[in-house]
Protein backbone atom coordinates (compact mmCIF):
# COMPACT_ATOMS: atom_id res chain seq x y z
CA UNK A 1 0.00 0.00 0.00
CA UNK A 2 2.72 2.17 0.41
CA UNK A 3 4.08 2.56 -3.25
CA UNK A 4 0.27 3.05 -4.03
CA UNK A 5 0.42 6.04 -1.77
CA UNK A 6 3.43 7.07 -3.41
CA UNK A 7 1.44 6.77 -7.02
CA UNK A 8 -0.98 8.61 -5.90
CA UNK A 9 0.61 11.65 -4.64
CA UNK A 10 3.79 11.46 -7.12
CA UNK A 11 3.09 10.53 -10.39
CA UNK A 12 1.98 13.89 -11.56
CA UNK A 13 4.69 15.84 -10.67
CA UNK A 14 6.97 12.75 -11.25
CA UNK A 15 5.55 13.01 -15.01
CA UNK A 16 6.01 17.03 -15.12
CA UNK A 17 9.85 17.09 -14.09
CA UNK A 18 11.00 14.34 -16.33
CA UNK A 19 12.64 17.17 -18.64
CA UNK A 20 15.27 17.20 -16.47
CA UNK A 21 14.91 14.47 -13.45
CA UNK A 22 15.19 11.61 -16.35
CA UNK A 23 15.74 12.91 -19.53
CA UNK A 24 18.51 15.38 -18.61
CA UNK A 25 20.51 12.32 -17.07
CA UNK A 26 20.51 10.92 -21.02
CA UNK A 27 18.25 10.52 -24.10
CA UNK A 28 15.51 8.05 -23.17
CA UNK A 29 14.07 5.82 -25.97
CA UNK A 30 10.55 6.11 -25.46
CA UNK A 31 7.90 3.55 -26.43
CA UNK A 32 4.66 2.36 -25.20
CA UNK A 33 4.85 -0.58 -22.70
CA UNK A 34 1.64 -1.26 -21.80
CA UNK A 35 -1.63 -0.49 -23.24
CA UNK A 36 -5.17 -1.04 -21.15
CA UNK A 37 -8.67 -0.62 -23.61
CA UNK A 38 -7.55 2.87 -25.65
CA UNK A 39 -5.08 3.77 -22.65
CA UNK A 40 -1.42 3.73 -22.72
CA UNK A 41 1.49 4.00 -20.30
CA UNK A 42 4.82 5.05 -21.71
CA UNK A 43 8.43 3.85 -20.67
CA UNK A 44 9.13 7.46 -19.75
CA UNK A 45 6.11 7.64 -17.22
CA UNK A 46 7.68 4.73 -15.75
CA UNK A 47 11.31 5.51 -15.35
CA UNK A 48 10.40 8.84 -14.18
CA UNK A 49 8.24 7.32 -11.49
CA UNK A 50 10.92 4.94 -10.71
CA UNK A 51 13.70 7.70 -10.21
CA UNK A 52 11.14 9.76 -8.08
CA UNK A 53 10.53 6.43 -6.16
CA UNK A 54 14.02 5.66 -5.40
CA UNK A 55 14.42 9.17 -3.91
CA UNK A 56 11.67 8.65 -0.84
CA UNK A 57 11.31 7.38 2.29
CA UNK A 58 9.21 4.21 1.34
CA UNK A 59 12.19 2.97 -0.95
CA UNK A 60 14.20 2.28 2.41
CA UNK A 61 11.49 0.12 3.18
CA UNK A 62 10.61 -1.91 0.14
CA UNK A 63 11.75 -5.08 -0.89
CA UNK A 64 10.97 -6.97 -4.14
CA UNK A 65 10.99 -5.17 -7.90
CA UNK A 66 9.98 -1.13 -7.60
CA UNK A 67 9.34 -0.92 -11.44
CA UNK A 68 6.78 -3.93 -11.70
CA UNK A 69 5.33 -2.69 -8.37
CA UNK A 70 4.98 0.66 -10.12
CA UNK A 71 3.62 -0.66 -13.20
CA UNK A 72 1.28 -2.63 -12.00
CA UNK A 73 -0.08 0.83 -10.01
CA UNK A 74 -0.22 1.99 -13.55
CA UNK A 75 -1.85 -0.39 -14.77
CA UNK A 76 -4.81 -0.45 -11.94
CA UNK A 77 -4.96 3.59 -11.91
CA UNK A 78 -6.10 3.23 -15.90
CA UNK A 79 -8.27 0.88 -14.94
CA UNK A 80 -9.97 3.29 -12.40
CA UNK A 81 -10.30 6.05 -14.91
CA UNK A 82 -11.88 3.47 -17.92
CA UNK A 83 -14.37 2.38 -14.40
CA UNK A 84 -14.55 6.39 -13.82
CA UNK A 85 -15.35 6.71 -17.83
CA UNK A 86 -18.21 4.10 -17.54
CA UNK A 87 -19.78 5.93 -13.89
CA UNK A 88 -19.47 9.61 -15.63
CA UNK A 89 -17.31 10.58 -12.46
CA UNK A 90 -17.14 14.55 -12.66
CA UNK A 91 -15.19 16.44 -10.93
CA UNK A 92 -16.77 20.11 -9.94
CA UNK A 93 -14.84 23.35 -10.87
CA UNK A 94 -14.40 23.86 -7.58
CA UNK A 95 -12.40 20.96 -7.13
CA UNK A 96 -10.81 21.58 -9.65
CA UNK A 97 -9.65 24.69 -8.86
CA UNK A 98 -8.56 23.70 -5.06
CA UNK A 99 -6.18 20.90 -6.85
CA UNK A 100 -4.88 23.06 -9.30
CA UNK A 101 -3.85 25.76 -6.52
CA UNK A 102 -2.46 22.74 -4.64
CA UNK A 103 0.01 22.08 -7.47
CA UNK A 104 1.06 25.29 -8.24
CA UNK A 105 2.30 25.65 -4.36
CA UNK A 106 4.33 22.32 -4.83
CA UNK A 107 5.85 23.34 -8.02
CA UNK A 108 6.88 26.95 -6.62
CA UNK A 109 7.72 25.43 -3.65
CA UNK A 110 10.17 22.79 -5.39
CA UNK A 111 11.92 25.72 -7.45
CA UNK A 112 11.19 28.38 -4.95
CA UNK A 113 9.80 30.68 -7.46
CA UNK A 114 7.93 31.47 -10.54
CA UNK A 115 11.27 32.97 -12.19
CA UNK A 116 13.37 29.96 -11.19
CA UNK A 117 10.17 27.84 -12.96
CA UNK A 118 10.62 30.06 -15.61
CA UNK A 119 14.22 29.81 -16.34
CA UNK A 120 14.19 26.01 -15.70
CA UNK A 121 11.48 24.97 -18.50
CA UNK A 122 11.24 28.09 -20.78
CA UNK A 123 7.27 28.20 -19.69
CA UNK A 124 5.20 30.16 -17.18
CA UNK A 125 3.72 28.56 -14.30
CA UNK A 126 -0.10 29.35 -15.97
CA UNK A 127 1.52 27.28 -19.19
CA UNK A 128 2.61 24.28 -17.02
CA UNK A 129 -0.49 24.49 -15.20
CA UNK A 130 -2.56 24.27 -18.22
CA UNK A 131 -0.54 21.32 -19.63
CA UNK A 132 -0.74 19.34 -16.19
CA UNK A 133 -4.82 19.65 -15.83
CA UNK A 134 -5.93 16.69 -17.91
CA UNK A 135 -3.48 14.98 -16.06
CA UNK A 136 -4.00 16.61 -12.82
CA UNK A 137 -8.07 15.85 -13.53
CA UNK A 138 -8.01 11.99 -14.04
CA UNK A 139 -5.80 12.14 -11.03
CA UNK A 140 -9.18 13.30 -9.21
CA UNK A 141 -11.62 11.68 -10.82
CA UNK A 142 -9.50 8.09 -9.96
CA UNK A 143 -9.40 9.24 -6.65
CA UNK A 144 -13.01 10.01 -6.37
CA UNK A 145 -13.70 6.47 -8.12
CA UNK A 146 -11.66 4.70 -5.64
CA UNK A 147 -13.12 6.73 -2.52
CA UNK A 148 -16.62 5.52 -4.15
CA UNK A 149 -15.40 1.95 -4.19
CA UNK A 150 -14.15 2.29 -0.70
CA UNK A 151 -16.63 4.62 1.14
CA UNK A 152 -18.67 2.05 2.64
CA UNK A 153 -15.65 0.24 4.45
CA UNK A 154 -16.16 -0.14 8.12
CA UNK A 155 -14.63 -2.49 10.65
CA UNK A 156 -16.46 -3.44 14.05
CA UNK A 157 -15.39 -4.38 17.48
CA UNK A 158 -15.18 -7.80 16.79
CA UNK A 159 -12.98 -7.59 13.57
CA UNK A 160 -10.29 -5.21 15.07
CA UNK A 161 -10.18 -7.76 18.38
CA UNK A 162 -9.74 -10.42 15.47
CA UNK A 163 -6.96 -7.95 13.85
CA UNK A 164 -5.03 -7.45 16.94
CA UNK A 165 -5.25 -11.60 18.02
CA UNK A 166 -3.84 -12.68 14.68
CA UNK A 167 -0.13 -10.69 15.33
CA UNK A 168 1.86 -12.69 18.01
CA UNK A 169 2.31 -10.55 21.51
CA UNK A 170 6.26 -10.26 20.22
CA UNK A 171 5.97 -9.16 17.22
CA UNK A 172 3.49 -6.10 18.75
CA UNK A 173 4.89 -2.55 18.05
CA UNK A 174 6.45 -0.92 21.02
CA UNK A 175 4.97 2.39 20.90
CA UNK A 176 7.48 5.12 22.67
CA UNK A 177 6.18 7.76 25.09
CA UNK A 178 2.94 9.23 24.57
CA UNK A 179 1.13 12.62 25.55
CA UNK A 180 -2.21 13.13 25.53
CA UNK A 181 -2.17 17.60 25.48
CA UNK A 182 -4.44 20.36 24.49
CA UNK A 183 -4.59 24.07 23.84
CA UNK A 184 -6.89 26.41 23.35
CA UNK A 185 -5.36 29.50 21.58
CA UNK A 186 -6.73 33.33 21.32
CA UNK A 187 -5.63 35.72 18.48
CA UNK A 188 -5.72 38.93 19.13
CA UNK A 189 -8.98 40.70 18.32
CA UNK A 190 -8.08 43.69 16.95
CA UNK A 191 -9.46 47.24 17.45
CA UNK A 192 -11.56 48.92 15.22
CA UNK A 193 -9.14 51.55 15.25
CA UNK A 194 -6.46 49.67 13.85
CA UNK A 195 -8.81 48.27 10.84
CA UNK A 196 -9.88 52.15 10.39
CA UNK A 197 -6.37 52.59 9.85
CA UNK A 198 -6.40 49.76 7.00
CA UNK A 199 -9.57 50.81 5.40
CA UNK A 200 -8.02 54.78 4.76
CA UNK A 201 -5.00 53.24 3.54
CA UNK A 202 -7.19 51.09 1.05
CA UNK A 203 -9.71 53.95 -0.07
CA UNK A 204 -6.31 56.09 -1.14
CA UNK A 205 -4.89 53.49 -3.20
CA UNK A 206 -8.52 53.41 -4.81
CA UNK A 207 -8.20 56.88 -5.97
CA UNK A 208 -4.86 56.62 -7.15
CA UNK A 209 -6.23 53.29 -9.02
CA UNK A 210 -9.65 55.94 -10.03
CA UNK A 211 -6.79 58.45 -11.22
CA UNK A 212 -5.23 56.25 -13.51
CA UNK A 213 -2.59 54.57 -12.21
CA UNK A 214 -2.21 50.86 -12.57
CA UNK A 215 -3.77 48.56 -10.31
CA UNK A 216 -1.61 45.83 -10.83
CA UNK A 217 1.26 48.06 -10.24
CA UNK A 218 -0.36 49.08 -6.66
CA UNK A 219 -0.93 46.03 -5.95
CA UNK A 220 2.88 44.68 -6.66
CA UNK A 221 3.82 47.57 -4.29
CA UNK A 222 1.85 47.43 -1.57
CA UNK A 223 -0.81 44.36 -1.27
CA UNK A 224 0.11 41.59 1.36
CA UNK A 225 -1.07 38.37 -0.26
CA UNK A 226 0.86 35.80 -1.59
CA UNK A 227 -1.00 36.94 -5.13
CA UNK A 228 1.37 40.69 -4.56
CA UNK A 229 3.50 39.40 -6.88
CA UNK A 230 1.49 38.91 -9.95
CA UNK A 231 -0.19 42.28 -9.38
CA UNK A 232 -2.45 40.96 -7.54
CA UNK A 233 -4.07 38.55 -10.00
CA UNK A 234 -6.34 35.47 -8.55
CA UNK A 235 -7.29 34.65 -12.43
CA UNK A 236 -10.15 33.09 -12.98
CA UNK A 237 -12.66 31.73 -10.05
CA UNK A 238 -15.81 29.39 -10.03
CA UNK A 239 -18.54 30.52 -7.86
CA UNK A 240 -18.36 29.57 -4.39
CA UNK A 241 -14.86 29.12 -4.56
CA UNK A 242 -13.69 31.76 -2.49
CA UNK A 243 -13.99 33.63 0.59
CA UNK A 244 -17.90 34.27 0.56
CA UNK A 245 -17.61 37.91 1.26
CA UNK A 246 -14.73 38.69 -1.13
CA UNK A 247 -16.25 36.55 -3.89
CA UNK A 248 -19.99 39.07 -2.75
CA UNK A 249 -17.84 42.46 -3.00
CA UNK A 250 -16.13 41.07 -6.58
CA UNK A 251 -19.43 39.88 -8.26
CA UNK A 252 -21.39 43.25 -7.45
CA UNK A 253 -19.15 44.97 -9.58
CA UNK A 254 -19.18 45.49 -13.34
CA UNK A 255 -15.80 44.48 -15.35
CA UNK A 256 -13.41 47.09 -14.83
CA UNK A 257 -14.57 48.72 -11.52
CA UNK A 258 -12.87 48.79 -8.33
CA UNK A 259 -14.93 47.93 -5.31
CA UNK A 260 -14.53 50.15 -1.71
CA UNK A 261 -12.49 47.47 1.12
CA UNK A 262 -13.95 44.52 1.37
CA UNK A 263 -13.91 42.53 4.79
CA UNK A 264 -12.69 38.77 4.48
CA UNK A 265 -11.48 36.61 6.99
CA UNK A 266 -7.75 37.55 5.39
CA UNK A 267 -8.36 41.35 5.96
CA UNK A 268 -9.26 43.66 3.66
CA UNK A 269 -9.51 43.53 0.28
CA UNK A 270 -9.43 46.28 -2.60
CA UNK A 271 -10.93 44.42 -5.82
CA UNK A 272 -11.12 44.91 -9.52
CA UNK A 273 -13.33 42.52 -11.48
CA UNK A 274 -11.23 41.23 -14.84
CA UNK A 275 -14.15 39.49 -16.33
CA UNK A 276 -17.51 37.36 -15.84
CA UNK A 277 -17.21 33.95 -17.45
CA UNK A 278 -20.27 31.97 -17.30
CA UNK A 279 -20.19 30.42 -13.46
CA UNK A 280 -16.20 31.71 -13.35
CA UNK A 281 -15.05 35.27 -12.72
CA UNK A 282 -11.42 36.79 -13.11
CA UNK A 283 -10.38 39.41 -10.28
CA UNK A 284 -7.44 41.05 -9.36
CA UNK A 285 -7.10 42.61 -5.24
CA UNK A 286 -4.83 44.59 -3.54
CA UNK A 287 -5.08 43.12 0.34
CA UNK A 288 -4.26 44.35 3.77
CA UNK A 289 -4.33 42.97 7.62
CA UNK A 290 -4.73 44.90 10.08
CA UNK A 291 -2.35 44.24 12.84
CA UNK A 292 -2.96 44.16 16.59
CA UNK A 293 -1.37 46.42 18.61
CA UNK A 294 0.06 45.73 22.48
CA UNK A 295 -3.39 46.10 23.88
CA UNK A 296 -5.12 43.85 21.78
CA UNK A 297 -2.51 40.95 22.94
CA UNK A 298 -2.86 42.09 26.40
CA UNK A 299 -6.51 41.49 26.06
CA UNK A 300 -6.29 38.12 24.73
CA UNK A 301 -4.12 37.30 27.82
CA UNK A 302 -6.93 38.31 30.10
CA UNK A 303 -9.59 36.61 28.21
CA UNK A 304 -7.64 32.91 28.36
CA UNK A 305 -6.70 33.94 32.63
CA UNK A 306 -10.72 34.23 33.61
CA UNK A 307 -10.90 31.07 30.70
CA UNK A 308 -8.97 29.26 32.70
CA UNK A 309 -10.00 29.86 36.13
CA UNK A 310 -13.60 28.90 34.49
CA UNK A 311 -12.27 25.70 33.75
CA UNK A 312 -10.39 24.71 37.31
CA UNK A 313 -13.35 26.13 38.85
CA UNK A 314 -15.49 23.60 36.54
CA UNK A 315 -17.97 25.90 35.40
CA UNK A 316 -17.03 25.18 31.81
CA UNK A 317 -14.94 21.74 30.70
CA UNK A 318 -11.63 22.65 28.62
CA UNK A 319 -13.10 20.44 25.82
CA UNK A 320 -16.54 22.51 25.94
CA UNK A 321 -13.91 25.95 26.28
CA UNK A 322 -12.06 24.77 22.97
CA UNK A 323 -14.64 24.11 20.88
CA UNK A 324 -16.10 27.60 21.86
CA UNK A 325 -13.49 29.86 21.93
CA UNK A 326 -10.16 28.29 20.51
CA UNK A 327 -8.67 30.01 17.23
CA UNK A 328 -6.88 26.80 16.65
CA UNK A 329 -8.61 25.28 13.95
CA UNK A 330 -6.50 22.44 13.89
CA UNK A 331 -7.63 21.75 17.33
CA UNK A 332 -10.62 22.96 18.23
CA UNK A 333 -12.96 20.26 16.80
CA UNK A 334 -10.94 17.92 18.92
CA UNK A 335 -11.69 19.54 22.49
CA UNK A 336 -8.50 21.40 21.98
CA UNK A 337 -6.75 18.12 21.94
CA UNK A 338 -3.61 17.08 18.95
CA UNK A 339 -4.74 13.47 17.54
CA UNK A 340 -2.44 11.56 15.35
CA UNK A 341 -3.54 10.19 11.82
CA UNK A 342 -5.58 7.77 13.28
CA UNK A 343 -7.50 9.88 15.34
CA UNK A 344 -5.87 9.01 18.86
CA UNK A 345 -4.92 11.53 21.01
CA UNK A 346 -2.34 10.03 21.92
CA UNK A 347 0.97 12.40 20.44
CA UNK A 348 4.53 10.31 20.24
CA UNK A 349 6.76 13.03 22.55
CA UNK A 350 9.19 12.96 19.01
CA UNK A 351 6.48 14.65 17.31
CA UNK A 352 5.36 17.41 19.37
CA UNK A 353 6.37 20.71 18.66
CA UNK A 354 10.16 21.11 20.92
CA UNK A 355 8.58 24.61 22.03
CA UNK A 356 5.25 22.73 23.16
CA UNK A 357 7.09 19.85 24.93
CA UNK A 358 9.78 22.80 26.71
CA UNK A 359 6.47 24.18 28.21
CA UNK A 360 4.74 20.59 29.23
CA UNK A 361 8.05 19.54 31.09
CA UNK A 362 7.31 22.36 33.73
CA UNK A 363 3.75 21.24 34.41
CA UNK A 364 2.20 17.85 36.43
CA UNK A 365 -0.47 15.94 35.19
CA UNK A 366 -3.46 17.11 35.19
CA UNK A 367 -2.44 21.01 34.73
CA UNK A 368 -2.94 23.66 32.72
CA UNK A 369 -0.83 26.20 31.95
CA UNK A 370 -1.36 30.43 32.68
CA UNK A 371 -1.61 31.61 29.43
CA UNK A 372 1.54 32.42 27.53
CA UNK A 373 2.17 34.90 24.14
CA UNK A 374 3.76 33.06 21.36
CA UNK A 375 5.20 34.31 18.62
CA UNK A 376 3.15 32.82 15.02
CA UNK A 377 5.17 35.45 12.67
CA UNK A 378 7.22 38.34 12.00
CA UNK A 379 5.09 40.21 13.71
CA UNK A 380 2.19 38.61 15.05
CA UNK A 381 1.48 37.04 18.27
CA UNK A 382 -1.31 34.81 20.02
CA UNK A 383 -1.96 33.94 23.53
CA UNK A 384 -2.27 29.92 24.65
CA UNK A 385 -2.98 28.28 27.44
CA UNK A 386 -1.96 24.30 27.65
CA UNK A 387 -3.52 21.02 29.10
CA UNK A 388 -1.29 18.40 30.00
CA UNK A 389 -3.92 15.70 30.30
CA UNK A 390 -1.22 12.84 30.90
CA UNK A 391 2.23 10.84 30.02
CA UNK A 392 1.43 6.91 28.60
CA UNK A 393 4.59 4.98 29.00
CA UNK A 394 6.46 3.09 26.44
CA UNK A 395 4.22 0.08 25.76
CA UNK A 396 3.21 -3.00 23.70
CA UNK A 397 0.20 -2.51 21.38
CA UNK A 398 -2.85 -3.47 23.44
CA UNK A 399 -6.72 -3.29 22.46
CA UNK A 400 -6.90 -0.99 25.56
CA UNK A 401 -5.12 1.79 24.89
CA UNK A 402 -4.16 1.46 21.54
CA UNK A 403 -7.84 1.02 19.57
CA UNK A 404 -8.23 3.47 17.67
CA UNK A 405 -4.89 2.87 16.19
CA UNK A 406 -5.67 -0.97 15.53
CA UNK A 407 -9.04 -0.04 14.51
CA UNK A 408 -7.18 2.48 11.79
CA UNK A 409 -5.20 -0.27 10.85
CA UNK A 410 -7.46 -3.09 9.89
CA UNK A 411 -10.08 -0.46 8.25
CA UNK A 412 -6.78 -0.06 6.12
CA UNK A 413 -6.24 -3.57 5.36
CA UNK A 414 -9.63 -4.09 4.87
CA UNK A 415 -9.80 -1.17 2.30
CA UNK A 416 -6.81 -2.71 0.88
CA UNK A 417 -8.62 -6.47 0.83
CA UNK A 418 -11.69 -4.69 -1.03
CA UNK A 419 -9.39 -2.76 -3.74
CA UNK A 420 -8.20 -5.57 -4.74
CA UNK A 421 -11.05 -7.60 -4.95
CA UNK A 422 -12.24 -4.73 -7.28
CA UNK A 423 -9.21 -4.34 -9.38
CA UNK A 424 -9.19 -8.23 -9.98
CA UNK A 425 -12.82 -8.09 -11.34
CA UNK A 426 -12.51 -5.25 -13.55
CA UNK A 427 -9.16 -6.20 -14.95
CA UNK A 428 -10.95 -9.00 -16.39
CA UNK A 429 -13.42 -6.40 -18.60
CA UNK A 430 -11.02 -4.49 -20.27
CA UNK A 431 -8.27 -4.87 -23.13
CA UNK A 432 -4.83 -5.57 -21.49
CA UNK A 433 -1.35 -5.75 -23.51
CA UNK A 434 2.22 -5.40 -22.01
CA UNK A 435 5.12 -5.39 -23.11
CA UNK A 436 7.14 -8.49 -23.10
CA UNK A 437 10.36 -6.64 -21.12
CA UNK A 438 8.00 -6.96 -18.19
CA UNK A 439 6.88 -10.55 -18.47
CA UNK A 440 8.23 -10.81 -15.25
CA UNK A 441 6.17 -8.45 -13.59
CA UNK A 442 3.24 -11.68 -14.57
CA UNK A 443 0.40 -8.50 -14.00
CA UNK A 444 -1.58 -10.01 -16.43
CA UNK A 445 -1.74 -13.61 -14.52
CA UNK A 446 -2.95 -11.72 -11.75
Amino acid sequence: MKITKFIAKSVVLAVLLAPISVFGQGEVVDKIIAKVDDKIILKSELESSYIQFLTSPQAQEFQGDARCALLQNFVESKVLLIMADLDSTFVEPARMDYEMQGRAQQIIQRFGSEEAIYKNYGKTLDQILNELRPSIENQVRMEMQENSILQDVVVTPKEVRKFFQRFPVDSLPLYPVEYEVGVIVKEPDVSEGEKEKVRNKLIALRNKALNGESFEILATFNSEGPSGQNGGNLGFSARGSLDPAYEAGALALKPGEISMPVESDFGFHLIQLVEKRGNEFQTRHILMTPKPNAQDVEDADEFLKDLRDKILADSITFEEAAKLYSDDKSTKTNGGFYIDEFGSLRIPAQRLDPELFFEIDKLQEGDISMPQKIQVGEDAQVSRIIYYKRRLAPHRANLKDDYEKLKAAATQLKKAEKRAAYLEEKMKEVYLDIDSEYNRCGIINN
